[in-house]
């Protein structure tokens, strides 16, 4: 095999080999990646067996071949590279690596020892503008990234219902939810529920491509993202996720509050200067004064307190103050993610002293994030 490929397209395609193989392995053939030149194209494909990879480009080939490359080893020597174009050549298992100012070697696999991929179908499938999903994974991102406190709803679930597709995201303290019109995509599937692994979505985000549509496919044990020439298939887990509908439309909030987002977001960064390691966040709510106050205290640098006016739109409290103690993340994503100027802070009970923060946007009204307190 002797082709010659370009080094930046090179890189982008290694970055996400790297990210797929895993670091640490018994079966020392995924620690490799499988490349071939054929018909003009150059094919490569990685696993870790739980999550696959493929892509295709094309390149110039005076010889086609193939052969496994390890791959921490290659993207080190890639790292370092500097000329436009290098040449990769094979002979005996040996990949050659050169250009106009240097010459390297590595030692390969014979790629028959490679793991062969299931064949994906197609049958049921999503197509939806790149973008658009991007957006929407923004969203949900802050409660993926804590999903680890309950493992088996680490991911995106996948719901088509007769209204659009729903997006959902939980880490059983926190739910996000975003409301996507059937306007804004394609499909085949009704009626529908699939929770989509955190790995795979993770992975998605590591591909640099803004334009263009996704298409994504479901079957009875995989999932397969297609964006233009990358392809990455995830087995799916199998649970019952929980029924988050029921928390989208409580029956009356305590009361419903509009804040300037932005400002919202300035002083609680002065506040997270003073958080003690619990992240511990005091919010006061007084209803004389239409101010909300955020304390934090840690016991070596001192307190903070700081405030936001507040527009009262639904009052159905008895008191005129209101005491909760949040996560200071937890709080703070909810306002972080939103795009708009004003945000619509909710607090409903679901009884025995608990009221979940349920934050909405004036202008976005498919979007939904609701946290527990402490």
């Amino acid at each position: 095999m002797i082709i010659t490929v370009s080094l930046n397209k090179l890189k982008e395609i290694i970055n996400i080999v790297n990210n797929i193989c895993p670091k640490k392995s018994d079966l020392n053939v995924l620690n490799y990646f499988y490349l071939e030149a054929k018909n003009k194209e150059i094919f490569i494909q990685a696993t870790d067996l739980e999550i696959n990879y493929q892509t295709k480009f094309p390149a110039k080939i005076e010889k086609e071949g193939k052969i496994l490359i390890p791959a921490k080893q290659f993207e080190k020597i890639v790292d370092n590279l500097f000329e436009e174009d290098i040449t990769l050549e094979v002979n005996k298992d040996v990949l050659y690596i050169r250009g106009k100012k240097f010459f390297v070697n590595l030692p390969g696999l014979n790629e028959e020892e490679y793991p062969t991929f299931s064949p994906i179908n197609k049958d049921k499938f999503l197509e939806i503008d790149n973008e658009i999903f991007m957006e929407s994974l923004e969203k949900l991102y802050p409660v993926l990234q804590t999903s680890d406190i309950r493992p088996e709803f680490s991911g995106v679930y996948f719901d088509f219902t007769p209204q659009g597709l729903n997006l959902v995201a939980t880490d059983s303290l926190r739910l996000a939810v975003i409301k996507i019109k059937p306007a804004f995509y394609e499909t085949n599937i009704e009626n529908s529920g699939t929770l989509v692994p955190f790995r795979i979505i993770k992975e998605y985000k590591s591909i640099k491509r803004k334009s263009g549509k996704l298409k994504v496919y479901f079957e009875e044990n995989q999932v397969t993202f297609e964006l233009m020439s990358h392809i990455l298939t995830s087995k799916l887990i199998a649970i019952d996720y929980p029924n988050y509908k029921d928390y989208l439309n409580p029956p009356s909030f305590i009361f419903t509050l509009s804040l300037d987002r932005d400002e919202v977001i300035k002083v609680l960064k002065l506040n997270e200067v003073y958080l003690s390691t619990l992240k511990e966040l005091e919010c006061e709510f007084n209803f004389e004064e239409n101010k909300l106050y955020f304390y934090t205290k840690n016991e070596l640098l001192g307190e903070a307190k700081t405030e936001v006016d507040f527009e009262v739109k639904e009052n159905n409290y008895n008191n005129s103050v209101f005491k909760i103690k949040f996560n200071f993340d937890f709080f703070y994503d909810g306002f972080y993610v939103l795009n708009s100027d004003k945000a619509l802070l909710n607090f409903f009970s679901t009884g025995e002293e608990l009221f979940p923060l349920y934050l909405v946007s004036p202008v976005e009204e498919d979007f939904i994030y609701i946290s527990a307190h402490l």
